[in-house]
């Protein structure tokens, strides 16, 4: 040890006595640990308040960025339009009370035609096979009568399907019908009413007559008794000018018993499922926004709206789906 640092250190005791016989250890001990809190004091909210400040920073610009556009599809009328976006307003409306009957269509006997010989001859002539469709007053036959023996033309009584075929060319005609003709533009569905549903049927209620491939509309014409049999037949009549029913196949009826006026329903279809919820695409300043709304009774077509929506205002009804999928980016891309 150097003479310089045992004079410094003989220094540093000499004071180390002098502070400790003026200030006594515990008052030092004191301020210590006042001045520490000081410091601290002093320097926590710096920290805290640039922590929260950041926070702050970071949420408010997530906001701006996503905030305004989560829920949201920016899209023009124009554009919206021409995608095929048709809107509807939502307002007042009534629900059907319905009835579900089950059936299967039949022809109607004013369709079917048993074609004959007018006099017994030799069928010199019989152009048509099963399968064939024919107009009425085409020719499709030829006799030439035993009688006379003269030929005539044998023409089809109405326009159809020839079902079956009796006869044949130079073979005998007598009373026997040579064809069958069935044309089924027009045919009628007979539904089953039971004693339990006999009281809410009439003639006249609306029917929607389904598949599991097609649906249309008719109402209930006749109600007919049945002998030896609990129910009666509801007979509908049924267009099939397109082709899409047969004869035989089994229907499903649902009849409108009666109607029940709600202040304010919504159409079923457009409704979206978006994350598990049905939501709707509600029109607003530049686009749609979603909403989800409270329901309560429906009749699968329509439903009352609870909450959620205001009458007038309007909805995405038709091809609601492309809005759907246009969400369904936006959340991709915005997806942290």
């Amino acid at each position: 040890m150097t003479i310089f640092q045992r004079e410094t250190r003989h220094k540093l005791m000499s004071y180390k006595k002098v502070i400790t016989n003026i200030v006594n250890p515990r008052v030092l001990f004191l301020l210590a640990t006042a001045f520490g809190s000081i410091a601290i004091s002093n320097n926590a909210p710096a920290a805290d308040g640039h922590i929260d400040e950041h926070k702050d920073e970071h949420k408010s610009e997530h906001q701006d960025e996503h905030g305004e556009e989560e829920g949201h599809i920016e899209i023009s009328k124009e554009n919206a339009q021409k995608a095929g976006i048709i809107n509807a307003t939502a307002g007042a409306g009534q629900l059907n009370k319905t009835i579900t009957v089950y059936g299967q269509t039949v022809i109607d006997s004013s369709a079917i035609s048993q074609v004959r010989a007018r006099f017994p001859g030799l069928i010199t002539k019989l152009t048509v096979n099963i399968g064939d469709f024919v107009t009425a007053g085409e020719n499709i036959a030829q006799v030439e009568s035993s009688d006379s023996l003269t030929r005539y033309d044998i023409t089809a009584p109405i326009s159809g399907v020839v079902t079956e075929r009796h006869a044949n060319a130079g073979e005998l005609a007598n009373q026997q019908p040579l064809l069958t003709i069935e044309n089924y533009q027009q045919l009628w569905v007979e539904y089953k009413v039971f004693p339990s549903q006999r009281q809410a049927i009439q003639t006249g209620q609306q029917v929607t007559i389904s598949s599991a491939v097609a649906k249309t509309q008719s109402s209930i014409m006749h109600l007919m008794a049945n002998k030896n049999q609990p129910f009666i037949t509801a007979r509908v009549p049924l267009d099939n000018s397109k082709g899409i029913w047969a004869p035989g196949q089994l229907l499903t009826g649902s009849v409108v018993t009666h109607q029940v006026a709600i202040n304010l329903v919504i159409d079923n279809r457009a409704f979206q499922s978006v994350e598990g919820k049905n939501i709707i695409f509600v029109t607003n300043k530049g686009g749609y926004e979603t909403r989800e709304l409270i329901l309560g009774q429906t009749d699968g077509q329509f439903s009352q709206v609870i909450s959620g929506l205001k009458a007038g205002e309007k909805y995405a009804l038709i091809n609601s789906y492309l809005l759907k999928a246009d969400l369904g980016k936006a959340g991709a891309a915005h997806a942290h």
